[in-house]
Order: structure tokens, then C-alpha cells, then sequence
């Protein structure tokens, strides 16, 4: 094993974070870590000590190497209804897991849950845990969103997809932003699927069967990570 630089930059962890390194993975010096920004930076460290003085945990790491990820492509900002109660955090932990840039939750007609201030910071929380499971660099961030109108007014250069059981199956697609809209339980309205029928927006079918908003996220981005819209 090679000596270590003496002149390698060091970084240090504290609190939660650094808690969890040493007591729950039980790393000790030596021992290989990524730190991972949420922005891209993906940091190649090794422990060189840790511990609990004062009532806080800290962590030194000694920096071997900083890389910049690029974020996932094509960059899917995906809008949903929010489904009721934990099926929210566990569509935001998938659709992390699945590789979306950021969720927004989607006010149709038919909605039945707007998540609060509170909501949205512990959804955001969810995100970041979803990031560190699965080695993602850059963190899935979570939007303000708004009406079925605001999301299909996507910026230029964004491909709108509206998820619907009347629309053609997916194919694939060279756009490098997709903003892909999943209704509430009900479904849209016919009022609604005309809206996004004039705006331009294409509609696209992900599977044979109905499924739940949280499943059907998944799988739609999932497919479209793949080109598959």
C-alpha cells in the first residue's frame, strides 16, 4: 500500500453524516470513501481519523481525486399528481433510483393531495438519502410545480410527454430534456387531454395495464432514460 501524500488536501465531516460513517458502515483510517456534493463532484477520499469530541462526531478524510459527473441524459423533470400519504416519498426515493433530474408535483383537476412547505423538505430529504443509496452524483431536486397549463408550458428545447393510455406507445426520442406529466388515480379529464393535445405535447402509453401514479412514474421514466420517448 502506497505512504499517503502528507501535502493531499484534507476534508472534514461532522455531525449525521459523519456518525453514521463511523458507527453504522464502520469505517476506521484507511479505509476508501466518495463523497458525493449532490452537484456533480464526486470526491475519492480515505479516512485518516474520527471520532466524538464535545458532543459532535467528526470525520477527516484525506482528498485523492475530485471528478465532475455529468448529469443524467437525457434530463427528465418529471410532474406528478402526488399520491396519498408514504407513496409520495416512495415515488420520489424510485424516480431518484430510476434516474429524473427533478419532480414537481402536478395540480390537475382531479388531484386530491398538494403538498405543503413541510412536505417538500422532507421530500427533499428523501431525495438526497435516494442519491447516497444509489451512488447518484447529482441529487434529483424537488420543484415548486404548478397547474397542468404551467407544466405544459415547458421551455424551448423541452420535450413535453403527457402519460395516457390513449396515446401510442413511446419511441424513442433524441431530445435532451423531457418533461413527462403522470395524471392523479381518476386519470386526466377530456378537457385536460385536449389541452395537451393543442399545446403540441406528444401522448404516450408506457404498458398494457392502468398503474398506480407512483409505478407508472417509475416505469415511464425508467423508458425514457432509455430513449424511450
Amino acid at each position: 500500500m502506497p505512504d499517503a501524500d502528507p501535502d493531499a488536501p484534507t476534508l472534514e465531516v461532522r455531525g449525521e453524516e459523519a456518525r453514521h460513517a463511523l458507527r453504522v458502515k464502520r469505517l476506521g483510517p484507511g479505509d476508501a470513501v466518495l463523497v458525493l456534493t449532490g452537484r456533480g463532484h464526486v470526491v475519492r477520499a480515505a479516512v485518516e481519523r474520527g471520532g466524538k469530541a464535545r458532543g459532535e462526531w467528526s470525520l477527516a478524510l484525506r482528498v485523492e481525486g475530485v471528478e465532475i459527473a455529468a448529469p443524467p441524459a437525457p434530463r427528465v423533470e418529471l410532474w406528478t399528481a402526488p399520491p396519498k400519504g408514504p407513496r409520495l416519498e416512495q415515488l420520489i426515493d424510485q424516480a431518484s433510483q430510476a434516474g429524473a433530474a427533478s419532480w414537481a408535483p402536478l395540480v390537475s383537476e382531479r388531484t386530491v393531495v398538494e403538498p405543503r412547505e413541510a412536505r417538500l423538505e422532507r421530500l427533499a430529504r428523501v431525495a438526497a438519502e435516494s442519491a447516497k443509496q444509489s451512488g447518484r452524483a447529482w441529487v434529483l431536486s424537488i420543484e415548486v410545480g404548478g397547474s397542468l397549463d404551467d407544466a405544459l408550458d415547458a421551455p424551448s428545447g423541452v420535450s413535453v410527454v403527457v402519460a395516457d393510455a390513449s396515446g401510442e406507445p413511446c419511441t424513442p426520442s433524441t431530445a435532451p430534456a423531457v418533461r413527462l406529466l403522470v395524471g392523479p388515480e381518476g386519470g386526466w379529464t377530456e378537457s385536460e387531454m385536449a389541452r395537451a393535445r393543442a399545446s403540441g405535447a406528444r401522448v404516450a402509453r408506457f404498458g398494457p395495464h392502468a398503474m398506480r401514479v407512483e409505478t407508472a412514474a417509475v416505469v415511464a421514466v425508467g423508458l425514457v432514460m432509455h430513449r424511450g420517448a
